[in-house]
């Protein structure tokens, strides 16, 4: 307190500061709030990754308020997308894109050259990034196979729904590795996408990667990682940490979801009810993303 939350940010323009270039945006025009806000100068700003900035700012998650409230002030037009005004595309819709759409969009994007037909992808984790993860991996991965993992048996009929070729649910199963190499016929998992990062999800990609395999990190859930040595070296595994998207990537996102390409699976709220909303989400009962609406 009395820090204002929420990154994933969509809305209207309702006023247009006097520092804005004419002809760029106009009152109520449908915006995407693009979350890293980088100082502009700095070689991470400079080559388009403005959420590398070496001295970053996010809404919500630094000293900018965020999004959970009825006007939010952005400093830069530069932070924001515009969307055409005669999509059908939503702003509930278009708000969870700015990082649940987003990070997972960059992290296989750094390994679809690893994807082809007769591979596999898994996806650990089918929340918020992983429901969009799934539909990615269909996407960007020319034709490989994708497995969803996850310790609940309704997110993983939303895996099966947006497209995931097998499912997994690593509570049930007592040997996960097992299962997986039944279904590569022995061969492993050629990517794994982490979006939870605990030791055990780590652990667990570590023992299902095929040779030269790759696990892309997005979670932030666990203290550290470790790797054994003799098999990393011996099998060449690769390890990518992947930090949220820049700005070109989110309008990449955006025009797949313009069209119709991207499904979505959110739960809305209303402002008073937020309370009730992160109660849900912090006990793992929320499929997809929730979206508050002021």
């Amino acid at each position: 307190m009395p820090k204002t939350p929420g990154h994933e940010i969509s809305g209207w323009v309702e006023e247009i500061g006097s520092a804005v270039p004419d002809n760029t945006f106009e009152k109520g025009d449908l915006v995407a709030v693009f979350g890293g806000w980088g100082c502009g100068l700095c070689l991470y700003c400079k080559r388009g990754d403005q959420e590398m900035c070496i001295m970053p700012k996010w809404p919500g998650l630094s000293q900018y308020d965020g999004g959970f409230s009825e006007y939010l002030l952005v400093p830069s037009y530069q932070f924001l997308v515009k969307v055409d005004r005669q999509t059908e595309l939503k702003p509930e819709e278009l708000a969870p894109l700015t990082d649940a759409g987003l990070t997972p969009y960059r992290a296989i994007k750094k390994v679809r050259h690893l994807l082809a037909p007769g591979k596999y992808i898994a996806i650990i984790g089918i929340g918020g990034l992983g429901s969009y993860a799934i539909q990615y991996a269909r996407i960007l991965g020319s034709g490989a196979n994708v497995i969803a993992l996850d310790r609940r048996e309704d997110k993983l009929k939303l895996a099966s729904d947006l497209g995931a070729d097998f499912t997994i649910n690593i509570e049930k199963n007592k040997d996960v590795t097992d299962q997986i190499h039944k279904i590569t016929k022995a061969n492993g998992l050629d990517v794994v996408l982490d979006t939870i990062c605990l030791e055990s999800t780590f652990n667990l990609a570590i023992k299902s990667l095929n040779r030269n395999g790759a696990i892309v990190v997005i979670g932030l859930f666990g203290q550290e990682i470790r790797m054994p040595l003799f098999d990393t070296v011996i099998n060449e595994y690769q390890i990518f940490g992947s930090l949220w998207g820049n700005y070109n990537e989110l309008r990449e996102v955006i025009e797949l979801a313009k069209r119709g390409v991207i499904k979505h699976n959110i739960e809305k709220f209303t402002l008073p009810k937020i309370n009730e909303a992160i109660e849900l989400l912090r006990g793992g009962n929320i499929i997809g993303r929730a979206v508050i609406i002021p």
